[in-house]
């Protein structure tokens, strides 16, 4: 049976294009988000966001000044010994203040603007900060940068991250490469002193808005960087819009048994256990097992595979549930095989297993490399067999059929069985294919 976390699951199978996409993406860890309140505590204290609505008051008592993406000459000296800012600190509140007023001439104000951060309310705060994080990343083009670090998910020695940053600055360089050269690099050497000052006085910039912590790691042998908790809440934000798979630690139960499995996706055998354990909590273990079940009747190929690997946590109190699934075309097989290993009695003939196959494939492909695939789908069956069984697959009813015996037909590296997976793709394609 396979485990949870294996892939992400989507909402269908089949999707080539689709899944392509996904893998030319990191895979994300997944994190835990701090509480509301803890958040908007951080974001009160945050020396950027307070400097930006000083700064804002200030713009609205000077009418003469527009409110423009640069403020140079004697009105940023006059607005830097008002406020007692250093150059750079007013430059990136003017970044903050000028996307505000966008934002308000678009028929979007932010209603806490005009009220003490100690008072805002904190949803109201967390937008106010999450619109001046947007401002930021923009102005200094520091997406892919937020990006890295919320993709290594852990401290990053400051001298890597120079050099990341200077090999991808201005290329538009995808967060993957960002985030292999800042994990890969720690050896590298350091760029030249603009590049590195520029990377300074951006980090210096994101920590005045609470986004990052610059610390120090005997482990990691130096200065380092990492994304604060309020970083990690926004930077989360700014990927769920985009489209991309951001698991959540801790918050599984919010989507019931369909939230779980999404979130096992992402995780590691430990941090799997946990969320399965306090998922379970509070649930009757029939009443999981039914949550269960239905997740797994609408979901993807990797999606029953993970929910009945989970149904393995709850064992004999899930047979009724698994049994009545029997008669769901789609969970048939995988209920079968449950049902056998965990003793009880249930027709279970080769068109089950073949069926099985193929859902266990296109589980795999949603997420694993092909070349994996191939690898893990019959790993110890010999040649001769292994093609005797892939030439028979054209003739299960399965959506995700044709994509494996592709990926079959392309990497595997005994040439009889992808000559045999390249005949059995064409008998899949023709008319009629896998209705019996």
């Amino acid at each position: 049976m396979p485990t949870p976390g294996t892939g992400e699951p989507r909402d269908q199978a089949g999707g080539g294009s689709d899944r392509d996409a996904r893998r030319d993406r990191p895979r994300l860890p997944p994190v835990r988000l701090a509480p509301r309140e803890e958040l908007a505590a951080a974001a009160r204290v945050a020396p950027l966001l307070r400097a930006a609505r000083d700064l804002s008051k200030w713009a609205d008592e000077h009418p003469e000044v527009p409110v423009r993406q640069v403020l140079d000459g004697t009105d940023a000296r006059a607005a830097a010994d008002a406020l007692e800012l250093t150059a750079d600190e007013l430059d990136a509140a003017w970044q903050v203040v000028a996307a505000a007023s966008e934002q308000a001439a678009a028929g979007d104000p932010l209603k806490s603007r005009d009220m003490p951060l100690a008072s805002c309310d904190a949803d109201e705060l967390l937008r106010e900060w999450d619109a001046a994080l947007a401002a930021l990343l923009a102005a200094e083009e520091l997406d892919g940068l937020a990006t890295a670090l919320y993709t290594v998910g852990a401290p990053v020695k400051i001298d890597a991250l120079f050099d990341a940053y200077s090999a991808a600055a201005g290329t538009g360089r995808a967060a993957r490469d960002l985030g292999a050269e800042a994990d890969a690099s720690r050896a590298g050497v350091m760029p030249d002193p603009s590049e590195a000052a520029a990377l300074s006085h951006a980090l210096e910039t994101l920590a005045d808005l609470g986004v990052v912590e610059l610390g120090t790691e005997e482990t990691a042998g130096g200065l380092t960087v990492t994304l604060s908790p309020l970083g990690i809440w926004g930077v989360h934000r700014r990927l769920l819009a985009q489209g991309w798979h951001v698991p959540v630690l801790g918050g599984a139960d919010r989507d019931g048994a369909v939230g779980l499995l999404v979130t096992l996706a992402g995780c590691d055998a430990e941090d799997g256990e946990a969320e399965i354990t306090t998922w379970l909590v509070g649930r009757s273990e029939e009443q999981a097992a039914a949550e269960l079940i239905a997740a797994a009747a609408e979901g993807s190929p990797g999606l029953r595979g993970a929910a009945f690997a989970v149904l393995d946590r709850i064992g004999t109190a899930a047979v009724a549930e698994v049994r009545a699934a029997l008669v769901h075309p789609l969970l048939r097989a995988h209920a079968a095989v449950w049902l056998h290993e965990h003793g009880e009695e249930a027709d279970l003939g080769p068109a089950d297993r073949t069926w099985l196959l193929v859902d266990l494939g296109a589980g795999l492909l949603e997420e694993a490399d092909p070349r994996d695939v191939v690898a893990e789908l019959l790993p110890e069956v010999p040649p001769e067999a292994q093609a005797e069984i892939v030439a028979g697959l054209w003739q299960v009813a399965h959506p995700g059929v044709i994509d494996l015996l592709t990926t079959l037909s392309e990497h595997h590296p005994d040439p009889g069985v992808a000559r045999a997976a390249r005949k059995a793709a064409f008998k899949a394609r023709s008319p009629g294919a896998g209705q019996r």
